[in-house]
């Protein structure tokens, strides 16, 4: 017996929104590393600094990134849950 739980949850599923892009100026917070130059165009301190920042807002990112997968994975969950339960109740009362 087809309880059509497997179907639903397709639907729900490709219904849920895609997480957020980083906004303009979150892709422009993000400093790439830069490597100290043999001529010393720029000093240690300053290529330490970015360096720094660059790890910060990668941190940032992956909490962000993190909570929503975390969400996702309740509601996934759930689905589940309600699925497991629809069924049950369908087999119960194929029983009867």
């Amino acid at each position: 017996m087809t309880s059509g739980c497997n179907t639903s949850f397709k639907v729900i599923y490709k219904a849920m929104p895609v997480p957020d892009q980083p906004a303009e100026q979150e892709k422009g917070a993000m400093v790439p590393p830069v490597m100290p130059t043999s001529n010393g165009d720029r000093p240690e301190a300053e290529t330490t600094s970015s360096i720094l920042a660059s790890v910060k807002e990668q941190e940032l990112q992956f909490e962000r990134l993190t909570r929503e997968l975390e969400a996702e994975r309740q509601i996934v969950a759930t689905q589940l849950e309600r699925c497991k339960l629809g069924s049950d109740a369908g087999s119960m009362s194929s029983i009867r």
